[in-house]
């Protein structure tokens, strides 16, 4: 049996990590923007309930909020990310195919992902004010559990519709 080594370990974690790159990717980008998304949901939610003791107001706008900064940072972070798979390398001038490939698997992917994300977090946000939690802790709690969900759901969607595999 061979010995395990830091070469061994270390040629692992880069096979592994070139293997699964876009996905990596894909997932950072998704944490960072929906950080920022959360964050300023959060603000929203406590602000909303100074001003308003409608749960279904409350819900939908901090739903709202953290909707449109999440989607802004997520497009700039893709875009930054995935540029080189739509772009001629000699000319710099956009692929449009691959470009077209890319925008329609990665709407329909993203359309689930925030389908199950803003149900989910609308939804509990009302029940869980409607159970007297504060705003900052109904959004923080909706925000976990509609997260897992849809995080799980993107990367199975993403796997199945082959998003990163190129057209030969």
């Amino acid at each position: 049996m061979k010995p395990i080594t830091q070469k061994t370990v270390n040629g692992f974690f880069i096979k592994t990590y070139e293997k699964y790159h876009n996905t990596i990717s894909l997932n950072k980008n998704l944490l960072i923007s929906g950080s920022a998304g959360f964050l300023s949901s959060i603000i929203i939610a406590h602000f909303v309930a100074e001003f308003s003791t409608s749960h279904v107001l409350n819900s939908a706008i901090t739903v709202i909020t953290g909707f449109l900064t999440y989607k802004v940072i997520f497009a700039i972070l893709f875009h930054i990310d995935n540029k080189r798979d739509y772009t001629k390398r000699l000319t710099g001038k956009i692929n449009f195919i691959a470009l077209r490939r890319i925008l329609i698997k990665m709407i329909f992917a993203s359309t689930l992902f925030d389908t199950v994300n803003n149900l989910t977090r609308f939804l509990l946000i009302i029940q869980l004010l409607k159970l007297e939690y504060s705003a900052i802790e109904a959004a923080t709690l909706s925000s976990l559990v509609a997260s897992v969900l849809s995080y799980a759901i993107i990367n199975l969607i993403v796997k199945y519709i082959h998003l990163f595999t190129k057209k030969r």
